[in-house]
């Protein structure tokens, strides 16, 4: 039986470990693709239904109307240890004739948290630039009240979509450029946490040589001198 533990727990403990280093190959990945595509200019969207995986961090260039009736805030979101929210807002793209999500940046919450946020609007047609992202994002929701009013707990699209009364296309455009409107647009890299990553590999591997080591001392007998 000691013998079988110690296989289970090895074999367990290195798969971790690789799981690890796949994540960490996954972010640097991303994060080569991201630099690549900021080599090429800005194009514009498609008018048919655009595929967030084809279009992933390609700069656009979009032209048109916020919809800021059914903008959303995206609670928990900190910049440089202060809360705060995410605003997303519908765009009329007058390029592609279609809606896309705009993340306009972030917005710090008030010291009462109970008054509802309300980010700058910027009226009229606007030129918008910005990277191209995916709208779906893996989360964990603990509670079914993740929706209060404009203030959501997380974006989920699908649910979002339902909301609109037009189409929207399942990109999500961070901001980059400037529109006066004091929002803050400093986003993570693709590669944030690839070290994180690589730290619990070592862990891993580091605790399944430790189980060897325990296993053989333990159970090795020695040799009488």
């Amino acid at each position: 039986m000691p013998t079988l533990a110690m296989v289970v727990m090895i074999a367990l403990t290195l798969f971790l470990a690789n799981w690890q280093l796949d994540r960490a190959d996954q972010k640097r990945a991303l994060q080569a693709r991201y630099d690549l595509m900021q080599k090429d200019p800005a194009v514009t969207l498609p008018g048919k239904q655009a595929d967030s995986t084809g279009l992933l961090y390609q700069k656009v260039a979009l032209r048109g109307r916020f919809d800021f009736v059914h903008e959303i805030y995206i609670d928990n979101k900190l910049y440089r240890g202060r809360a705060g929210y995410y605003v997303i807002t519908p765009f009329r793209d007058d390029n592609s004739g279609s809606y896309v999500l705009v993340n306009r940046g972030w917005l710090a919450a008030g010291s009462n948290r109970a008054i509802p946020p309300m980010a700058a609007q910027v009226p009229g047609q606007i030129r918008i630039e910005g990277i191209v992202t995916s709208p779906n994002s893996r989360y964990l929701e603990l509670s079914a009240a993740t929706v209060q009013g404009r203030v959501w707990e997380n974006l989920h699209f699908k649910r979002y979509a339902t909301t609109l009364p037009y189409a929207v296309q399942a990109v999500l455009i961070q901001q980059i450029n400037d529109t006066q409107d004091g929002l803050v647009r400093v986003w993570d890299r693709p590669d944030a946490g690839a070290a994180m990553h690589m730290g619990y590999a070592v862990q891993w591997f580091a605790i399944a040589t430790a189980i060897l080591i325990i296993y053989l001392v333990l159970n090795v007998k020695r040799v009488p001198i």
